[in-house]
């Protein structure tokens, strides 16, 4: 009898224990249901307190981990992010999302390339026929300092980049991803091969026009340039430094009138953009450099076209705007 009481008191017992098991893990799900709830309400505060219960109630809830490191990420807390997806890796192994999170914030936090090359590989591992992954770890090699070289690692992207367009050869971002690759790499002429393969998928896009015609303005085939510079402005009008290319191949061309021309249209963008600005337009803004370095470009065109009065009002109007290198043009060209 007291054998058959003992059995029947362990028999509860490991069935409380279990069905408490059962309850917290329930329990802990429920909180990150609340949590994805909150996070579509954009309510981050109560996301995260959610998780946080869902992760004291089961440490080991991969899923809760990797949700808070989106969010702390999203927040710009990326060395805690880090430490989510930490986790998440730890508990899933094979938490593929988790490693292409973590390898993106190695590299914002410019991390050792080790770390962010290590997290995509093993993304590759998991997902090796995404050629998505080969392109990421592409950008990677090519944004980050090879050790032995002290610079990018433009070859080995190259080569990633390379497995990319063998799975999907029909697309036109891959080659021209590897067409500036090569360009960086000082393979001209093969990255020229690209962007013409790139075109020919889709020659819609005026930033691939633009990218050849400056490849064919770096191997001094100005009319080329001025060609695809002009299709591209045809695609998109607004961007100013199509105009200021084009107006540099027409320079060396010596058809200053029309660079001109050119260089005026930029400068009227330039202008639009920065008086459609709130606030004060500080000299470092990045729009007020390209104006005043294009005022240069514009006095400089005027003065070989004969017509150095005018170029030194573009001189004096860069110097007023505190371009420094305007001082050397006007002793130069205005004394």
């Amino acid at each position: 009898m007291l054998l058959k009481i003992n059995w029947s008191y362990s028999f509860f017992f490991t069935l409380l224990i279990c069905g408490s098991r059962v309850f917290g893990q329930s329990n802990a799900v429920q909180h990150y249901v609340a949590a994805r709830e909150y996070l579509k309400s954009n309510n981050n505060l109560l996301a995260k307190q959610e998780l946080d219960s869902a992760i004291s109630i089961n440490p080991n809830y991969a899923d809760a981990h990797y949700m808070l490191g989106n969010i702390l990420a999203g927040e710009k807390s990326y060395l805690r992010a880090v430490g989510q997806f930490d986790q998440a890796i730890r508990i899933n192994p094979n938490f593929l999302e988790a490693y292409l999170k973590r390898a993106n914030l190695h590299y914002v936090l410019n991390d050792h390339k080790s770390y962010i090359i290590g997290d995509i590989d093993h993304a590759i591992n998991l997902k090796p026929d995404s050629a998505e992954f080969y392109v990421k770890k592409a950008f990677y090699l090519a944004h980050t300092v090879n050790p032995l070289t002290l610079g990018p690692d433009y070859t080995a992207a190259i080569a990633e980049i390379s497995i990319a367009i063998r799975l999907k050869p029909e697309r036109a971002d891959y080659y021209y991803l590897r067409s500036k690759y090569k360009f960086d790499a000082n393979k001209k002429l093969s990255s020229l091969t690209d962007i013409n393969k790139a075109l020919t998928l889709d020659n819609a896009r005026s930033k691939y026009f633009a990218h050849r015609g400056f490849i064919r303005f770096m191997i001094e085939d100005f009319r080329g340039s001025v060609g695809d510079y002009t299709k591209a402005i045809a695609i998109d009008a607004d961007k100013s430094n199509f105009y200021e290319s084009r107006a540099y191949a027409k320079y060396n061309l010596g058809n200053y009138g029309s660079a001109y021309n050119d260089y005026s249209s930029a400068i009227d963008l330039l202008i639009g953009q920065l008086t459609s600005k709130k606030g004060a337009i500080l000299a470092e803004d990045p729009l007020n450099k390209e104006l005043r370095e294009t005022l240069l470009l514009r006095g400089m065109t005027l003065v070989q076209d004969n017509k150095p009065y005018d170029g030194c009002d573009d001189f004096e109007r860069a110097y007023q705007m505190g371009e420094q290198k305007a001082r050397n043009y006007i002793r130069r060209y205005c004394n």
